[in-house]
């Protein structure tokens, strides 16, 4: 089919376009304003030790070795947010406050970001303190083992809470590109049909 004939098809069919256009429009910003307001909340993990040991024998380069095992526990910690155990542990110490989409990333050798999402503002700081408790307790049973004065420790700083939802300028913009590509396709599919 040559260009021409496209244009043919939707000069003819541009009503039943823009109606498909304006059903997902008008679907997608009904969806936003049912949907259950929800916030973002993001802590902090800063990895530190217990124990610091001046007097050795043993020859240290400096504090690099600490900083790289910092650097690598930060890793761990990262691993052990998106374990489904250890957000399961969380949420059974939490005592029923609800957080879901947990996510961790690592920002720098000593810094880790987590982010989860909530449907009310005051189970932030609870879920929080459940974090820190599960984390530290699993830190703890590392630790174990080892009995090292010099051990690793997750000091979780104080959530930060704000709304998580589109604002409504990026919402209508992707609604539109969503319509104007489901509608090209409704075109056609109706064209082929006839």
């Amino acid at each position: 089919m040559e260009l021409k004939e496209y244009i043919k098809i939707f000069r003819e069919n541009y009503r039943f376009f823009f109606i498909v256009m304006a059903v997902v429009l008008l679907v997608g910003l009904a969806a936003q304003v049912a949907m259950k307001t929800k916030y973002k909340v993001v802590i902090d993990l800063n990895v530190t030790r217990t124990g610091y040991q001046k007097d050795t024998s043993d020859y240290r380069y400096d504090e690099f070795y600490r900083l790289q095992a910092d650097e690598r526990f930060a890793d761990t910690l990262v691993r052990w947010l998106g374990s489904e155990v250890i957000k399961n542990d969380i949420a059974n110490e939490a005592k029923g406050a609800f957080f879901e989409k947990i996510k961790a990333e690592r920002l720098s050798s000593q810094l880790v970001r987590v982010t989860f999402l909530i449907t009310d503002k005051k189970q932030a700081q609870e879920i929080t303190k459940s974090i820190d408790r599960v984390i530290n307790n699993k830190i703890i049973e590392l630790n174990a083992q080892q009995n090292n004065p010099q051990w690793f420790k997750a000091l979780v700083s104080y959530p930060i809470v704000s709304d998580y939802k589109l604002s409504l300028t990026k919402l209508i913009e992707i609604l539109v590109a969503s319509g104007i590509f489901l509608g090209f396709w409704a075109v056609l599919i109706r064209h082929y049909l006839k």
